[in-house]
Parts: C-alpha cells; structure tokens; sequence
C-alpha cells in the first residue's frame, strides 16, 4: 500500500515523520539520495509519497544533497516543482512505478514523465513503488529513462538485473493497490551493461 502527499511546506513532512517513527524505522530520500545526517534543512514545494516499506520519498526538483563542511550532508539549490509536475490525473485505471535495485547493477536514474521530471533514483536508492497516475494522461505518455552507470561492483554477471516496470491496477476495500500482469513497460539493466542510456517510451495509460 502507498500514499501520496502534497504540501507546500516542510512542517507537513516534518509532521508525517514523527508520526510514522514509533511504528517502524523508515528511510527518507530526497530526489532519490537516501537522506543519512541531514540537519537543520527546510524544503518547500515538496511532494511527499510513502512506498509500500513505508519509506518517504521527498521529490522536489532543483534540491540536491551535498556533503556539508563537518562531513554531514547538506541541503543546495531550491525547489523547481512548480515546472517539475502535473498534477492532475486523468485516467480510469491507477499506475505505479516500481523499481526494483540490485547491487551488482549500481545505475542511477532519472525518469521523466511527459517532458517533467518525475523521479530520481540515486546509486544506493532501496526498493520502492509510488504512485504515477497524477502524471500521465489517457492515451500515449511520453517516459524518459536516463541511466547512468555507477563503479562497477565485482562479481556481477548478465543475470544480476535491476528493473523499473510500471504497473497498472486498481485500489481494493480496504485501499490496497492491486497490480494486473504484466507490467504495462519496463526497462531492465544488468551487471554487464555499463553504458548510459537516455531512451523515451510511450506507455499507454486508459
């Protein structure tokens, strides 16, 4: 199960953290680069979505973590979201990206939906599925994958795969997401594939 959370202030993610803490320990990435010593940092024009691990997954273009004078991370640049997202939905049926990360892989990614970026997933980004209908229209949509190979790691062979697949499907009582097979797209890089790649899809949605 996922959920989606859109605010314009950090008190809401702030908020959001606190109270998921007691149940489990989470990680929060931030444009995909898992968030390890952050602090004193406040993000605006986020979009804040909780995968099925219960993970948080702060999206919003134009921050970018960089490694602070005492050797923690530190927040640069400033938010970009207003021209990073449509946020509207318009099709019947619900969509989900999920990735599935691999350590003999190590590529990072940027997904963009439509001429918008959607996502980023960094080299040491963990398994998740998050909502993708608010960004796609009915008919043909337009998926950007750029994918940049990090150091490759030993031992790694063709069958060592990571994968990005979307996933279409509908909510179930209790508010579940159930997916229908086969992925409706997916993109597959393995151990042995060390070129980058920037490559657009169509993906259908109805």
């Amino acid at each position: 199960m996922f959920s989606t959370l859109r605010t314009w202030t950090a008190a809401a993610v702030v908020l959001a953290l606190t109270l998921a803490a007691p149940a489990q320990a989470v990680e929060v990435y931030l444009n995909g680069v898992r968030i390890s010593s952050l602090k004193n940092a406040e993000l605006l024009h986020c979009s804040v979505k909780f995968d099925v691990n219960g993970d948080v997954h702060i999206l919003s273009p134009g921050y970018r973590i960089e490694q602070g004078p005492d050797g923690g991370q530190k927040v640069a640049g400033q938010s970009d979201y207003e021209k990073a997202r449509t946020p509207q939905a318009k099709t019947k049926m619900r969509y989900v990206l999920a990735y599935e990360p691999n350590p003999k892989v190590n590529f990072a990614f940027e997904v963009w939906v439509n001429g918008k970026l959607f996502q980023k997933i960094g080299l040491e980004s963990a398994k998740f599925t998050i909502e993708l209908t608010q960004d796609l229209t009915v008919g043909g949509n337009v998926v950007r994958i750029v994918a940049k190979p990090g150091d490759a790691p030993p031992g790694g062979s063709e069958a060592d795969i990571t994968a990005l697949r979307i996933y279409r499907g509908e909510a179930t009582g209790d508010g579940t997401f159930r997916a229908k097979a086969p992925a409706v797209w997916e993109l597959v890089r393995s151990a042995i594939d060390r070129n980058p790649l920037d490559r657009s899809y169509t993906v259908y949605a109805e």
